[in-house]
């Protein structure tokens, strides 16, 4: 039952070879499961491999796009140019195979991913007697990266500073036979951005020329279910990191009790555990992790790879649900809060939890079996409002209506436009459409019912593999749709309806945001296309939030008439004091003035 572990010291995963290069281990990948979800090494993957040619360069997947350019401002084209393991610009002048001279290469990242690692081979600069400084500029962020840079055999970059959109760094000579690792904590900075690459001397060395050159490029999600990576943690820097929206806080430590914090140890921007032990990049059988969840937030997956060794995580208030789809574990148990399983092999798996109540407010603790060898490296924590909809949730082709636990939103499916012929539910992977045409999306006249009720509204949708006209009716207000992405066109409302255009058919998640949850509460939505060919909606989620309630006072002779929109109305004696439900009061509610003084509140689930 229990495997050697493919997980190597990390320190030692990337080795000088022959010719002064080295081997970097390949991306395992399920699905849409990349870890990062992509990455392009140059010298093996196409349309990069070999090429010389004008034209910009665009990775398989769709979601980075290379051009070169003979100018630094990027105005006038070039050749891209592979050699060996190499990936640089021919202008016709300097060497063809690298950037130099007033050169630039810019990366051109779609909507909804952005930079996440850069590697650099042959960059530095030359001629100088003792110190071979060259001067890397990266300019397009939307922020700062957070960048870093990590040691393959030696350190090569030095001085990272960050100003008005434009990275900085200097980079000693490798002479072709060491990595210029750059990672980036916020890879939210370069989503949907052209980053352009341009160097010079620098002023720190004593070098007369410079050249630099691309090894290989990896990008993650920057717009979908947020997550805890590995590139966020980074390297020996640090024992704790808390997400940017204070929902989760994972912390490090060196003992299986939770009790000596350690620094977070990472395996470049593939995994992340405990620096130190045998595996800096894992959890090893004597280390730990912790997970905090703020309240009303749980664990919804979990990212391994590489993994050996029975992986328990203790905490939970309940069962969490865990759901495994890609049949990467087995012997899974649960009992008084602890979930046991073992990855069954060192592949990247992907671990669902369907009921995040089980961890919502609480703090989850993962080690790995102690026996000899055994190590958990995460590849990722993914995390959500208990009020969400996954597509995780959703059996498979086994009904047309699926209800949340809490009862707030039912989604139903439909094989026409309105809904009046039920269709089953269909998901695959973390996406779900209706049953029929393509199954896992919602296209040609099919339609999807989304109920709210208990004063709940829609506040998310999350989409992948979509494109084309976008329809959503049954508002009662303008729903305030938002896109952090930038890539929803022509958003319009009008008497209920909400019609948007969403390019976004390639891999990455999109998740839209709806801040005026009150449009839809209490209200039946129906969600589809434009009919038109080629349109189609792929789900991932949907999020509900309470709609702001408020109580209206009236009164009518010796009555006292309370109305509310939903909700369940609660009375007490004190302001202050205990509030009891009044679950047989419904809107409107009378009351005869008369007795002591009363108060009265609406709890919103």
């Amino acid at each position: 039952m229990r495997a050697s572990n493919p997980l190597t010291s990390v320190n030692t995963r990337w080795l000088t070879l022959a010719l002064g290069a080295a081997l970097l281990t390949s991306l395992l990948a399920t699905g849409s499961y990349a870890f990062p979800i992509g990455k392009a090494t140059f010298k093996d993957d196409a349309p990069f491999s070999g090429c010389w040619v004008s034209t910009p360069l665009t990775s398989s997947d769709g979601c980075l796009t290379v051009a070169a350019w003979a100018d630094a401002n990027a105005t006038v084209g070039a050749n891209l140019y592979q050699w060996w393991w190499i990936f640089g610009v021919d202008s016709g002048t300097g060497n063809g195979a690298l950037l130099d001279g007033s050169e630039a290469m810019t990366l051109q990242f779609d909507k909804g991913v952005g930079a996440s690692t850069i590697f650099f081979l042959y960059t530095g600069g030359n001629g100088g007697a003792t110190n071979n400084l060259a001067r890397i500029n990266i300019s397009g962020f939307l922020s700062d990266p957070k960048a870093y840079a990590t040691t393959a055999n030696a350190p090569r970059v030095s001085n990272l500073a960050y100003a008005s959109g434009t990275l900085s760094f200097d980079y000693l000579s490798d002479g072709g036979s060491d990595y210029g690792q750059l990672l980036f904590a916020n890879p939210n900075a370069g989503g949907g951005q052209r980053l352009k690459i341009t160097g010079a001397v620098s002023p720190n060395g004593d070098a007369t020329g410079y050249g630099a050159a691309l090894f290989s490029a990896s990008w993650q999600e920057t717009a979908a279910q947020p997550m805890v990576l590995p590139v966020n943690v980074r390297l020996n820097y640090a024992n704790s990191f808390s997400t940017p929206d204070g929902a989760v806080t994972v912390r490090g430590y060196s003992d299986r009790n939770a009790t000596v914090a350690a620094n977070f140890g990472t395996d470049f921007d593939q995994c992340f555990g405990v620096y130190g032990g045998a595996n800096n990049g894992a959890i090893d059988t004597d280390e730990t992790v912790t997970v905090q969840f703020a309240s009303g937030v749980g664990l919804s997956r979990l990212d391994g790879v590489y993994a050996s060794g029975q992986v328990t995580i203790s905490g939970f208030l309940s069962d969490p649900g865990f759901m495994d789809l890609g049949g990467g574990s087995f012997g899974v148990t649960y009992s008084a809060g602890v979930l046991g399983f073992y990855p069954s092999d060192g592949g990247h798996h992907v671990y669902f939890f369907t009921n995040r109540t089980a961890s919502a407010g609480q703090t989850l603790r993962i080690n790995v079996d102690p026996g000899t060898g055994y190590s958990f490296p995460i590849a990722g924590i993914g995390y959500a409002n208990v009020h969400t909809l996954l597509a995780a949730d959703i059996p498979s082709n086994v009904a047309a209506t699926q209800t949340t636990p809490d009862g707030l939103l039912t989604v139903s499916g439909y094989s026409d436009t309105p809904g009046t012929v039920p269709a089953n539910l269909y998901e695959n992977v973390d996406w779900f459409g209706v049953a029929g045409g393509n199954n896992e999306a919602i296209d040609g006249t099919e339609s999807l019912n989304l109920q709210f009720s208990g004063g709940a509204g829609l506040s998310s949708l999350g989409t992948r593999y979509s494109s084309g006209g976008v329809v959503i009716s049954g508002f009662t207000s303008d729903p305030g749709f938002t896109d952090p992405s930038g890539t929803a066109t022509g958003v319009t409302y009008s008497g209920g309806a909400l019609t948007y255009t969403f390019n976004q058919y390639r891999a990455p998640e999109v998740v839209v945001k709806f801040t005026n949850p009150a449009a839809s509460a209490g209200q039946t939505l129906s969600l589809h296309t434009d009919g038109n060919a080629g349109s189609q909606l792929a789900l991932t989620e949907i999020g509900y939030g309470a709609a702001p309630t408020t109580i209206s006072i009236e009164k009518v002779g010796n009555n006292v008439i309370l109305t509310w929109p939903a909700g369940t109305l609660q009375q007490s004696s004190s302001v202050n004091g205990t509030y009891n439900d009044l679950p047989s009061a419904t809107s409107p509610y009378t009351n005869t003035i008369s007795g002591p003084q009363q108060f009265f509140r609406v709890k919103v689930q």
